[in-house]
């Protein structure tokens, strides 16, 4: 998908697709994310009682709330200049209101799938999501203009057409209760649980926006259009690759940990998050080498002609992106124990160090500012939050593993620089073979780590 769209689209129209995201994800993770967190956390209780249907109908009603608010706001963000990036008003409400509509439809009722246990349907519509939105993205861009809006369109009709069939497909596998003649009520107590559960994490959630896209804002203002879509360009491959292993991971060991959790007991739960840390920080530390490692190679195959210089740019993204996933990784802790407020106090100071670093470094070092400042200000958020969770979750992170990791790391390096020597790494043959032979011995590395965290999962 990078690669068409960065053959499809200038630069520019790059910059404007990142801002049209990162209007979406403010609405999404202020407003959509806290609840949608609360769902993950009660859906197991909630199938068990034969509720889920009911409660995730009224969800609905909620995201149409969500999607209203966005119409009133939007203009008001668009005529104060935050939002006026080259993009008519009317298309800007279209598409963000669609997505905080259908994409959190199709986002709730596949991963749901997987929490539930089918696995295989979760992958099959997970795919066909992906798939229908780059072929409906490119086919507009072709046909009808090379333009931001028509990609992001593109992309909000493939994920309609698969919420609509993955939503036929969850709703199947949904129990009923045994005896219930009127329909569950909402009331008080469980909005006060869910309101005490989701303020903090939309605060949170608010605060991980500013600190992890408020700088396109100032990127946009300060170089322009162009600039912004290298960067974004070159950090979406990070961001994607870096995303993929995410979800794999997540996919196989969430679902485990929320039924883990799904529990009183203090112990079990810090054992629960202990293992799940144990499993995934190891296996993120060696992918962000191998991203960092391979930049140039990645930056050659992912990207058309006219963002090869974006090759600087995916390192920041790795790393930026690694702090991202360690911090998704403790949050679960207050996620685990429904104590969400700790995490405001990290939010707040990320979102401020990236503001003030990248307001600061940008305007002197261009791009690379926002670099240093988004890394900067991940990794003393992930400082923060170990300090402050994880000894509440009976110690903290695996440091052998981890260290384990760094070695491997190194060796992988020293392999690339190898085959670099005995290769024409600016060929094209020259790059697939450095990709693939690295490639494979990461994930041989991979398994290593992971194989008795799979063999544990599979005997549980």
């Amino acid at each position: 998908m990078m690669r068409v769209a960065t053959t499809l689209l200038s630069p520019a129209e790059m910059g404007r697709v990142s801002l049209v995201l990162t209007t979406i994800a403010f609405f999404a993770l202020f407003l959509v994310n806290p609840v949608g967190m609360f769902i993950n956390r009660r859906l197991h209780a909630w199938q068990a009682s034969g509720v889920a249907r009911h409660y995730l109908i009224q969800y609905v009603g909620y995201l149409l709330l969500v999607a209203l608010i966005a119409a009133v706001g939007l203009p008001l963000l668009y005529m104060s200049g935050v939002a006026s990036f080259g993009i008519s008003i009317g298309w800007l409400i279209l598409l963000v209101c669609g997505s905080l509509l259908f994409n959190t439809i199709n986002q709730t009722s596949i991963p749901s799938l997987n929490m539930l246990g089918d696995s295989k349907r979760f992958v099959l519509l997970s795919v066909a999501t992906i798939a229908a939105s780059f072929a409906c993205a490119t086919l507009l861009v072709q046909l009808v203009q090379p333009s931001a809006q028509y990609w992001v369109l593109g992309l909000l009709l493939g994920q309609t057409l698969l919420a609509v069939i993955g939503t036929k497909v969850f709703f199947s596998r949904l129990q009923k209760p045994a005896v219930l003649h009127t329909p569950p009520t909402i009331s008080r107590r469980p909005l006060r649980v869910l309101f005490s559960f989701a303020w903090p994490v939309a605060i949170a959630a608010g605060l991980g926006w500013v600190q992890g896209q408020g700088y396109r804002y100032l990127m946009e203002g300060q170089l322009g259009l162009a600039p912004l879509g290298l960067f974004v360009a070159g950090y979406g491959i990070s961001a994607g690759m870096i995303s993929g292993f995410e979800s794999v991971l997540t996919t196989y060991f969430q679902p485990h940990l929320y039924r883990d959790v799904n529990t009183d007991h203090p112990v079990r739960q810090a054992q629960a998050w202990q293992r799940y840390a144990a499993a995934v920080i190891p296996s993120l530390l060696l992918t962000v080498a191998l991203i960092v490692m391979l930049a140039p190679e990645l930056t050659r195959l992912f990207l058309g002609e006219n963002f090869q210089s974006a090759a600087d740019y995916v390192v920041w993204g790795a790393l930026a992106e690694a702090a991202r996933v360690l911090m998704g990784i403790y949050s679960m802790i207050a996620h685990v124990y429904m104590k969400t407020r700790w995490l405001i106090l990290p939010g707040l100071i990320g979102a401020v160090l990236s503001i003030a670093l990248c307001a600061l470094l940008i305007p002197g070092l261009g791009a690379a500012g926002a670099g240093i400042g988004l890394v900067a200000s991940g990794f003393a958020v992930v400082v923060t939050m170990h300090v402050l969770l994880a000894r509440r979750a009976g110690g903290g992170t695996p440091v052998r593993p981890m260290l384990m990791a760094c070695v491997s790391a190194i060796a992988l390096w020293g392999v690339t620089l190898g085959l670099r020597y005995l290769l024409d790494a600016a060929a094209w043959l020259g790059t697939i073979v450095v990709l693939l032979l690295v490639g494979m011995a990461y994930l041989g590395l991979q398994y290593l780590f992971l194989r008795q965290h799979l063999k544990e999962k599979r005997e549980a």
